[in-house]
C-alpha cells in the first residue's frame, strides 16, 4: 500500500497560491498552469530556478492569457476576417490593453466552464478550497501531485515540499505546462536538472 505523504508549510502556500491565481483569473477549475504561476512566484530554491530561466511569473500569465484568447478566437477563420480587414491578433491586443490580460482569460472560461466540469470523471475528481470556493482540479494537476508524490517517495523524504511539486509539475505530460514552458524556449530538463542541483527546502533533511 502506497504511503500518503503531507506536503510541507511551503508546499501548502504553494497550492494556496494556486488556487488564489485561478480565482483571480476567473477560472473555475485548479490547473496545473496555476502552479506553475504559484511556483514561478514562490520565494523558494524552485522559484528562483524558474524566474533564472526566464518562466517569471509575467511571462507565465501571458501565456496562460494568450491561450485563452486562443479558445475564445480559435473558431474564427482569421484569413476571412482579414479580407475584410479585421485582424484578430490586433482586436484581441485591444482588448487586453482595455480590459487588462485577464479579460480574454475570464471570457474564455465562460465559454468553456460548463464542458470544462462535465468533462472531468467524478471518480477522479479532488477538491481544493479556498474562501469557501471548491475548485475541481483539471487531469495535469492530479498527474503533478502524483509525479509530486512520487518524486518525494525516490528520495526517501517523508514529506512533500514545493520543490517536488515543482518536479512534478516538470514531469507532466499533460496540461497546459508542457506547451507554456515551450513557448518560452525553458527545457524542462534544464530546469528540473537545475532544480536538483540545488540543496533542498529547509523543512526537508537530505
Amino acid at each position: 500500500m502506497t504511503e500518503h505523504l503531507r506536503m510541507t508549510q511551503d508546499a501548502l502556500a504553494v497550492s494556496i497560491g494556486a488556487c488564489d491565481h485561478a480565482l483571480r483569473l476567473g477560472h473555475r477549475y485548479l490547473g496545473s498552469e496555476h502552479f506553475l504561476l504559484a511556483l514561478a512566484s514562490a520565494d523558494q530554491p524552485a522559484g528562483t530556478v524558474l524566474r533564472e530561466h526566464g518562466v517569471t511569473p509575467e511571462r507565465v500569465e501571458e501565456e496562460i492569457a494568450r491561450r485563452a484568447g486562443a479558445v475564445l478566437f480559435g473558431d474564427l477563420d482569421r484569413d476571412a476576417l482579414a479580407a475584410i480587414g479585421i485582424d484578430v491578433s490586433a482586436v484581441r491586443a485591444s482588448i487586453g490593453a482595455s480590459f487588462g490580460r485577464e479579460a480574454l482569460t475570464s471570457a474564455s472560461q465562460a465559454l468553456r466552464r460548463a464542458p470544462r466540469v462535465r468533462r472531468l470523471d467524478p471518480r477522479r475528481v479532488s477538491f481544493a478550497q479556498r474562501d469557501g470556493v471548491f475548485l475541481p482540479h483539471s487531469p495535469g494537476t492530479d498527474q503533478i501531485l502524483h509525479n509530486a508524490h512520487v518524486a518525494a517517495q525516490a528520495r526517501h523524504d517523508t514529506q512533500i515540499s514545493a520543490e517536488h511539486l515543482a518536479l512534478g509539475l516538470l514531469a507532466a505530460s499533460e496540461g497546459p505546462v508542457p506547451s507554456i514552458l515551450s513557448a518560452l524556449a525553458v527545457s524542462a530538463a534544464q530546469l528540473r536538472a537545475a532544480i536538483l542541483g540545488r540543496p533542498p527546502a529547509g523543512e526537508l533533511t537530505p
